[in-house]
Formats: structure tokens, C-alpha cells, sequence
């Protein structure tokens, strides 16, 4: 009986020990993996981040031991700041946008095209066209007199979507304060404003256009495919580094990038999924609050659409942007563009 006893009491003794040595390799192995490395990634808001949504939902980034946090900083100009003082590690900005501080001297880089298709669309209350004549097939120079006197919701007065309104009232032979621009850079205040009348029309990117038109408080001026056909392909939406950032983290400026395509490539092949993907966050984002399916099935139309085939910017799409955008001459492709990153994703480097 002592004998067993003695047996049981050694095993037992024996069993906790490889308890200890295993919980002890556990922590030890905690303690010593390395940590993800974070990433602050600034946004202009809008639908501009589709990519690094799926990426970051689906645990691309994590997988490649990347800590990714996206926030908006209410417009490009303000992302972009963010970047050049280094509270951020990248921006995800309309090109114009990044190309100011390049043209003032600053030493930033695009490192990959988010949007290959222009997606902004000037929506305005319903009873502005017909109040003015304008059809859905009236030339840009007809619908550009619709904005005449009135007040303009948009993200960013000297971003792209400023820069939108004051192209349609020059296509129409008016100047830039032929219209008042005024500065609203959340996308649920500018709905609001619109839905009660405080503005008359807003520059917009999905789902916003979509949810105007659904509710009933807005319809659609300008919709680049319609009315900007000679547009050809360029990039709208971009990705943005400091440039000593990148050379001092190239490997992980890859990692990010290579998330990156693999979403591209989700939106492309099963762009179902990646549309799952996408709204689960946006509802995780919004405390539960789903996007009515009607809209959202139409803005993501819109948002597959202008995902790019490449992340690479090629010359034909900055020499597109730079026209359309009135980006200075001075910013180059070679002074702004950097694909060595987005290359080596491609070739698995």
C-alpha cells in the first residue's frame, strides 16, 4: 500500500513537472516572438481603403506579422500632414493631394495606385436639374451651371473632391467662386446636410452617392463614366510614404504592399467574398450598423470597379492624373512615383 502510494505521488510529481517545463516553453516562447509591427495608415475617408479593409479583416496583415491600424484624419490634406510629420507611417490620399508636400520640397513617395477609375460623383438635390433644363445627357458644360449660387458639400476644399467642384463649374465657364465650397469632412454630416437642405450638393465617393439617390434627397449631376469618357485610365487614390521611411523599412513596406495585392487579387477573383469582407468591417466599424443591401450593392459595383488591375502606377495613369488633377509639372513621375516595392510583390522578392 506505501509502495503505491509512493508510485502514485512520484507520478503525479512527474505530471506537474512537464506542466511547469511546458508552461514554461509557452511563456518563454511568448516572451521572446517578436512583436507585430505597427503601422499607423491615415485615410481621407471614403471608400478609398478597400484593399486595406479586406486586408486587415481577413488577417492579411497579420499574417505577416503587421499591427495595422487605418483612421480617418477627416480629409487628404490632413492625412497627408499626418505622414509628412510622422504620426503616420502611410496615407491612402487622392494623388493631388499627395503631390502638395512633394511640390513644396517634401521627400514623399506613392508606393502603390488604390484606384485606378475616378469615383467621385457630384450629386445634388432632385429638384436642381430640372429647375435649370439639365438632363442626364447634358454636357458637362450644361450641368456645371447647376452648382451656380449654391452651396457645395465637400471632403477637402483643396483635395480632390474641391477640386471636382471648381472642374464642373469651369467646364461651364464660371469661376471657382461661382459656387460656395464649403468644407465638410465626415461623410454622415454631409448626407445630413444635404437631406436637410443646409447644402445643395455634395462631391462624393460610394456609398454616398448611393445612399442619396436610395433615400430620396439627392440624384446624381456628374458620373465621371458618363461625363468624363476622355479621362482614360489614371490613379485617383494612392498610397504614401516618406521616402526615408521607405528606404530605412523596405521589408516592411513589402509586407504591407503584399497584403495589399492579396486583397486586390480577392476583389478580382471572388469579388463576393471580398465584398463580405468589406461590409463586415464596415458594420464592425459602425457598432453593429448594417449598410442597407440595396445601397451597398450599388456602391460596390462602383468600388470593385476601381480597384486597379496593378498596384504599380504606370506612367500613362500618373500622366492622366497629373493632367485631370492640374498636378504641378514640377512633380514628375520619377520625382513622385516609387513601384520598386510594389515590383518586388509581383516578382515574390
Amino acid at each position: 500500500m506505501i509502495v503505491g502510494r509512493r508510485m502514485r505521488e512520484q507520478a503525479y510529481g512527474r505530471a506537474i513537472g512537464r506542466c511547469v517545463v511546458a508552461l514554461l516553453l509557452i511563456l518563454e516562447s511568448a516572451w521572446s516572438a517578436p512583436a507585430a509591427t505597427r503601422l499607423q495608415v491615415a485615410t481621407s475617408g471614403g471608400a478609398n481603403t478597400v484593399m486595406a479593409v479586406i486586408a486587415r479583416q481577413l488577417g492579411y496583415f497579420r499574417a505577416l506579422d503587421l499591427d495595422v491600424v487605418l483612421f480617418e484624419a477627416g480629409g487628404g490634406n490632413n492625412a497627408v500632414s499626418t505622414v509628412v510629420g510622422g504620426d503616420a507611417q502611410i496615407g491612402v490620399v487622392g494623388i493631388r493631394n499627395a503631390s502638395k508636400p512633394v511640390e513644396k520640397g517634401q521627400p514623399l513617395k506613392v508606393i502603390a495606385t488604390d484606384t485606378s477609375l475616378f469615383t467621385q460623383y457630384i450629386v445634388v438635390r432632385p429638384d436642381l436639374p430640372a429647375g435649370r433644363g439639365i438632363e442626364p445627357s447634358s454636357p458637362l458644360s450644361e450641368k456645371g451651371k447647376v452648382l451656380l449660387g449654391f452651396k457645395v458639400g465637400v471632403n477637402d476644399i483643396g483635395g480632390s473632391t474641391g477640386e471636382f467642384a471648381r472642374y464642373a463649374l469651369a467646364a461651364a465657364g464660371y469661376g471657382d467662386r461661382a459656387a460656395t465650397i464649403i468644407n465638410i469632412n465626415s461623410a454622415a454630416a454631409r448626407l445630413s446636410a444635404l437631406k436637410g437642405r443646409r447644402i445643395d450638393a455634395i462631391v462624393a465617393q460610394p456609398p454616398e452617392p448611393e445612399t442619396a439617390v436610395v433615400q430620396g434627397f439627392g440624384t446624381v449631376l456628374v458620373d465621371p463614366a458618363r461625363d468624363l469618357p476622355d479621362l482614360g485610365p489614371l490613379t485617383s487614390d494612392v498610397h504614401v510614404v516618406r521616402a526615408d521611411f521607405l528606404g530605412a523599412n523596405g521589408a516592411v513596406v513589402r509586407n504591407y504592399l503584399l497584403a495589399l495585392e492579396r486583397a486586390r487579387r480577392l476583389v478580382k477573383s471572388d469579388p463576393e467574398a471580398a465584398k463580405r469582407a468589406y461590409y463586415d468591417h464596415q458594420r464592425q466599424e459602425s457598432q453593429g450598423n448594417a449598410v442597407d443591401p440595396k445601397i451597398a450593392d450599388l456602391a460596390w459595383k462602383t468600388t470593385q470597379l476601381a480597384v486597379p488591375d496593378a498596384l504599380a502606377t504606370s506612367p500613362e495613369q500618373y500622366a492622366n492624373a497629373q493632367k485631370f488633377f492640374r498636378i504641378a509639372p514640377s512633380v514628375t513621375y520619377e520625382r513622385l512615383i516609387d513601384n520598386s516595392a510594389a515590383e518586388a510583390v509581383v516578382k515574390g522578392e
